[in-house]
C-alpha cells in the first residue's frame, strides 16, 4: 500500500510481458523512468497480473498505467495517451475479456473506481502493438516509441505534482507530439 503523506505522489504501473514481443512496451517504459527516478513517483511493473492493481493503487493521488494496447484504427506503433475516464477516448481492444494479461486491465480500472480504490486521475499511455509472440523481438515501430512515452509519463507526473490536470485525449492537444 502507498505511503500517505502530506504531499502528492503518483503511482506509475506499467503491464505487460517483456518475453512477448511488443507486449514487454511496459517493461521497456519502466526502466526508462527509473533511469532518472521522480521524487513523488512510484514505478512498479505488474507484469501479466494486472489484478494486482487493486492492491498497489489505494493512497495514490494520480495513475498513470504503461502498456502494449490494441486500438482498432491506430497503426502499430501509434502511442496513446488518454484519461481513461474520459467519455471521447479510444475503445481498446483489451477493455473486453481477452487481454494478454489473462483478465482485463480495464475491468481492473472500472472495478477499482466502483470499489474507491483508485484514484480519480487515471492515464494511459500505451503503443498500438503488431504482435505479442512469446519469444519473439520487440517489433522496432514499438521500440522507437519508447523514449517518447516516457518524456509524456514524466510530463503528466510533474504536471500533476505541481497541480496542473491532465484530463482528456491529449492527441488532440496541438502541444502533443
Amino acid at each position: 500500500m502507498a505511503r500517505r503523506s502530506g504531499r502528492k505522489s503518483i503511482l506509475i504501473v506499467a503491464c505487460g510481458n517483456p518475453d512477448a514481443g511488443d507486449d514487454g512496451f511496459g517493461h521497456a517504459v519502466a526502466e526508462g523512468l527509473r533511469m532518472y527516478p521522480l521524487p513523488g513517483t512510484t514505478v512498479v511493473e505488474l507484469g501479466t497480473r494486472p489484478a494486482d492493481l487493486l492492491d498497489r493503487a489505494q493512497g495514490y493521488a494520480a495513475l498513470i498505467i504503461a502498456d502494449a494496447v490494441c486500438c482498432p484504427g491506430e497503426r502499430p506503433g501509434g502511442l496513446i495517451d488518454v484519461d481513461w475516464f474520459d467519455p471521447a477516448r479510444p475503445f481498446l481492444k483489451s477493455e473486453g475479456a481477452w487481454s494478454t494479461h489473462g483478465i482485463s486491465l480495464g475491468q481492473q480500472i472500472d472495478l477499482g473506481k466502483s470499489l474507491g480504490m483508485l484514484p480519480s486521475d487515471v492515464r494511459v499511455v500505451g503503443v498500438n502493438i503488431a504482435q505479442a509472440e512469446i519469444g519473439c523481438p520487440m517489433t522496432e515501430s514499438v521500440r522507437r516509441c519508447i523514449p517518447e512515452a516516457v518524456r509524456i509519463i514524466r510530463g503528466h507526473a510533474i504536471s500533476w505534482i505541481l497541480g496542473e490536470s491532465h484530463k482528456g485525449d491529449q492527441r488532440q492537444n496541438p502541444n502533443y507530439r
